[in-house]
Parts: structure tokens; sequence; C-alpha cells
């Protein structure tokens, strides 16, 4: 949806050194060229081990490659890597995302809904 002044709410693309992603923003206070450091979280979260521990070193390397697609207007899935598994943060291709529950360390396989700039 596109931004005009006086919108509370908007689509933002926020970009990273390794990607491109829009989010939903409300309130919507932020301006172009705005800079947002870990501000993202996911709605309607699900995530889960990329792999098991006793697979092969090569799959499990295969499975840890870091991807995302985008399959809706906020929604995403992929796979990242934790950075906090107390926190629920996870991180992909530069984008530091609150989950909430996270079941394991390492990588993930995960899906959103509906990403949201905090």
């Amino acid at each position: 949806m596109p931004f005009t002044p006086g919108d509370e709410s908007a689509t933002v693309t926020l970009r990273s050194a390794q990607g491109v992603i829009d989010a939903f923003c409300w309130p919507c206070e932020l301006a172009r060229g705005t800079y947002v450091c870990d501000a993202l979280s996911g709605d309607d979260a699900e995530v889960q081990a990329a792999y098991l521990a006793d697979w092969p070193d090569d799959v499990r390397a295969q499975r840890s490659v870091e991807r995302l697609e985008k399959v809706g207007e906020w929604s995403y899935k992929g796979v990242a890597r934790v950075v906090d598994q107390s926190l629920g943060l996870i991180e992909v291709l530069g984008f530091r995302i609150e989950v909430g529950e996270v079941p394991c360390d390492g990588a993930v396989e995960f899906s959103i809904s509906r990403l949201n700039v905090r």
C-alpha cells in the first residue's frame, strides 16, 4: 500500500547489504532514508530446525544456506540462523527478526505471515 502524509500505516521497503524486504509499519513514523536497526518482528511465525544433529555434514551445510522468499505482501519463508534462542531472534540476509519461540540453535527454516517494523 502506498504511503501518503497522514496515513497511519505503510509498506516499508528495507535494505541490507544482502537483500531487500517489504514490511508492514503501523503506526508509521518513518521517513525515506531512516536507518532501522533490529526493529523487525514476525506475526504467526513458524520456526523449525533446518536439519537434525545426526544428518551428514554436507546435508547440514546445504540446509544451512540462508535464503528469503517473499510469499505474500508482507509474508516470507526461508532459512535463517539463530542469533539468540532465549530472545527468539533469527537473522537472514542481514535482517534480524524477533519470531518468538525458537526450538534450537543453528540454522532454522521459518515462515512468517506478516513481517512488521516495530
